[in-house]
């Protein structure tokens, strides 16, 4: 920890900010921990406003396949380094086989995408009128199926966009440059595929023994969001039962109604698993994973070598992250304290993905020499 004391660029504009971040929210995880209900029900209102709903909607969907993006630049970069050295021994057209490999991975990319999008595609919420008339409408999100469609159109289009660019950037220029030879930009992706297991591995464990239930599956939520469509579109609906999947009561994050205390509760399928239980939040971990990947562009070797740029685009994604939260508690989707706890995790998380993949790759220098 010898290095907070130094003062460059990287500690003033990148390291002492996450570090005050995390002291944020480790403050608001304590403060909600008592007033959770409470600060749910301020947001939830604004579920009536349309724009902020659609836009807390794609947050939480996005969600879902940002890390498509990322994962997709890990392989680029890992496929370019065994290119090269195939290229130095054997003489493979390196050229070449990375245009063959930029296609793949995005054919790839199409093909998880597809999948992911036609599994929400079908949109199965139904809200009968007490005319009989059945409409598809998910309740507990307050959203319609076609305005849910359109939202996933806008969601693969747009990291469509933002996968090109960065794969097509990467190839035109940065593997270009000799920095890219000379800083080992493999080790930078196995420290992301470090922090993905380090992230998910604990948010998952929580998520099983805890068992915590989400906002928007209560029973006096329900009947709320049953009155504003109400009075939002003058359609009485029946109220369902079959709705709640939660005791109509507060549950801390502390109780346990998991694993450890009620073991009915898990569904041990995989995909259930992680949309079952709100603490922690695996939506946090996963942008934490997208901000993590910042890391390519930070150079520690030179921590002085941080351009106005670069520090505008960190502080673009932390904004990015509280939007993240903000849509969670507009929708019900996590509490305040399930964000607040996966936040101050993922920062953790990215000191030690870096610390432990450095350790290891000294170590195997050192013994190499």
């Amino acid at each position: 920890m010898q290095f907070l004391k130094e003062k460059n660029k990287l500690n003033k504009f990148i390291i002492y900010p996450l570090i005050g971040i995390f002291l944020l929210n480790l403050f608001f995880f304590i403060f909600s921990s008592f007033y959770d209900y409470e600060i749910m029900e301020i947001f939830a209102q604004l579920l009536k406003i349309d724009f902020i709903k659609y836009l807390s909607i794609y947050y939480l969907q996005s969600g879902y396949t940002d890390l498509y993006i990322v994962f997709a630049l890990i392989a680029f970069i890992i496929i370019e380094y065994i290119l090269i050295n195939l290229n130095k021994k054997k003489g493979l057209d390196k050229d070449f086989w990375s245009w063959i490999f930029f296609a793949v991975i995005l054919i790839a990319w199409f093909i998880f995408m597809f999948l992911k999008v036609d599994s929400s595609w079908k949109f199965n919420r139904t809200v009968e009128t007490i005319d009989g008339d059945i409409l598809k409408f998910d309740i507990k999100r307050f959203i319609s199926a076609k305005d849910f469609r359109k939202m996933l159109v806008i969601i693969a289009v747009l990291q469509f966009g933002i996968l090109l660019s960065i794969l097509l950037y990467a190839k035109l220029v940065w593997f270009k440059k000799p920095f890219f030879y000379e800083n080992k930009y493999w080790i930078k992706c196995i420290q992301i595929i470090v922090f993905f297991f380090l992230a998910y591995g604990l948010v998952g464990t929580l998520k099983i023994l805890m068992g915590r239930d989400y906002y928007n599956l209560m029973e006096v939520v329900l009947k709320e969001r049953v009155n504003m469509f109400q009075e939002k579109y003058g359609i009485a609906i029946n109220f369902n039962p079959d709705w709640v999947k939660t005791p109509d009561v507060f549950q801390p994050w502390w109780i346990f109604n998991g694993l450890i205390g009620n073991p009915d509760k898990i569904d041990w399928s995989l995909d259930k698993l992680f949309d079952a239980n709100a603490f922690p939040s695996g939506h946090m971990a996963q942008m934490g994973m997208c901000g993590f990947a910042f890391i390519f562009i930070i150079d520690f070797k030179n921590p002085n070598n941080l351009s106005k740029g670069k520090i505008a685009a960190v502080y673009l994604f932390f904004v990015h992250q509280l939007f993240l939260v903000i849509s969670f508690l507009i929708n019900g989707s996590h509490w305040l304290t399930d964000t607040t706890f996966t936040w101050m995790w993922i920062i953790i998380c990215s000191y030690l993905s870096i610390v432990i993949v450095n350790k290891i790759v000294n170590k195997k220098i050192l013994v190499k020499s």
